[in-house]
């Protein structure tokens, strides 16, 4: 039979084993989703960059062949 001391001794060095495993897993899991969210925020930004770029451009096409206010009054009264 085990003595007293060695049942609490076996049982301590489960609960750490079992405890580092725990906290292993806990770490992993933080860090993948630190990873997670920072690739996920990287996306986002990139993506209404992009959206911000389209706009811009379609505002570019669908406007005035002329950009500028003086080159568009000095068009006009060149027509006059």
């Amino acid at each position: 039979m085990m003595s007293q001391l060695s049942k609490v001794r076996h049982s301590r060095h489960q609960w750490q084993h079992k405890a580092t495993q725990r906290a292993d897993q806990n770490r992993y899991g933080r860090k993948q989703l630190a990873r997670i969210k920072h690739e996920r925020d990287r996306a986002t930004t990139a993506l209404k960059e992009a959206q911000a770029r389209l706009g811009h451009l379609e505002a570019q096409s669908q406007g005035l062949a002329v950009q500028h206010k003086v080159d568009l009054v000095f068009l006009a009264l060149q027509l006059f």
